[in-house]
């Protein structure tokens, strides 16, 4: 979908040796990677273990896009042991491959990539957009249990206006950052019981706080 806003600048990507990938059927011009192709033809084996695992769990897994809590926005680097530390978020929170987690976070970031389709090994409903008015249909739809929010969300939430059946959900944990404490509190007054998990980390940080007694 973001494909016509790289492709003016792509020949100072390729003189810098940039390789784009892109996910879509194309055509594209030389020089872009079209993955679905090779998905497509890519064997459902294995490879041996020794080609795909790090020599050095420190070295680079992937650059993520950070908004820019330490300067411009930019690519900050995670390594192979950073991403194995988030497979574990979830079940840090309470969280298990039983749940189904309902994730609207943008998946450039960390909080929606690593953390959020990352989950313990749960069902990961993604919606491509957030929608206040249609998330407890959404719910009861797919039986979310579990909501990763940025507490904009959650105020979006609060701020509709009162629905028949808002507390009829099987949501029962909720976590992310960002909530404030007036949100919070007219969250759980209005929606129920639901366990709030407040989170705070940086991407190129290698501290992360979690709020457990709510």
């Amino acid at each position: 979908d973001l494909f016509a806003m790289v492709e003016p600048i792509l020949p100072s990507l390729r003189e810098d040796d940039v390789v784009v990938w892109v996910l879509g059927s194309g055509p594209y011009p030389p020089g872009v990677v079209a993955l679905q192709e090779l998905l497509d033809a890519a064997s459902e084996e294995l490879e041996p273990e020794d080609a795909w695992q790090p020599q050095d769990m420190n070295d680079t897994c992937l650059y993520i896009f950070t908004s820019g809590t330490t300067g411009l926005p930019k690519a900050a680097r995670v390594s192979h042991l950073k991403s194995i530390m988030c497979l574990s978020f979830y079940e840090l929170v309470g969280a298990s491959s039983r749940d189904v987690v309902y994730l609207a976070l943008p998946l450039y970031h960390m909080a929606g990539s690593l953390l959020g389709i990352l989950s313990a090994g749960a069902t990961c409903v993604l919606k491509e957009k957030f929608s206040a008015s249609q998330f407890w249909d959404d719910c009861r739809a797919e039986g979310v249990t579990v909501f990763q929010y940025i507490g904009e969300l959650c105020r979006y939430l609060v701020n509709q206006p009162p629905r028949p059946g808002e507390r009829e959900h099987g949501l029962r944990l909720a976590v992310g950052s960002g909530l404030r404490p007036d949100v919070w509190q007219r969250f759980l007054q209005r929606f129920g019981d639901i366990r709030i998990v407040e989170t705070y980390g940086m991407t190129e940080g290698n501290v992360t706080l979690f709020n457990y007694t709510g």
